[in-house]
């Protein structure tokens, strides 16, 4: 190897020392049907604040009485804290659920708004599903 190798050699190497590293994160679209809108009516089994994203776990009893489980993904921890969401949600309590389903037709989605035992419906999407730019 002569000098000139070694001087670009260690250019990049302090050049990628020097790098902060990049965050990736997946966008919505990718994994959920945004342009869709699906609900269901059940119970929450757990709530999980685990980042990037919240959890919220359901059980769905159909008419027949089989039962379906479900996980909603939502804004992260911060976000929830911020608007003070995090002690309203109660498990073992009945929601109605809407949601974006995943685009592989699992029981997951990316929820849009939680209707609570009480009436009080809890907006959980922060992009008007109908603006083209957000889907």
């Amino acid at each position: 190897m002569n000098a000139r190798s070694y001087g670009i050699l260690a250019a990049v190497v302090v050049g990628l020392a020097l790098t902060r590293p990049a965050v990736a994160h997946h966008a919505i679209q990718a994994e959920y049907e945004m342009s869709e809108t699906k609900s269901f009516t059940g119970v929450m089994t757990r709530f999980a604040m685990i980042n990037p994203h919240c959890r919220w776990f359901f059980e769905e009893t159909k008419a027949d009485g089989t039962k379906v489980t479900w996980e909603m993904s939502g804004a992260g921890p911060g976000a929830l804290r911020a608007a003070g969401l995090v002690r309203i949600f109660q498990i073992g309590s009945v929601y109605e659920v809407t949601f974006a389903p995943a685009k592989n037709g699992a029981n997951v989605g990316r929820v849009r708004t939680m209707k609570s035992p009480d009436g009080r419906v809890i907006t959980l999407f922060h992009e008007d599903p109908t603006n083209p730019l957000n889907n």
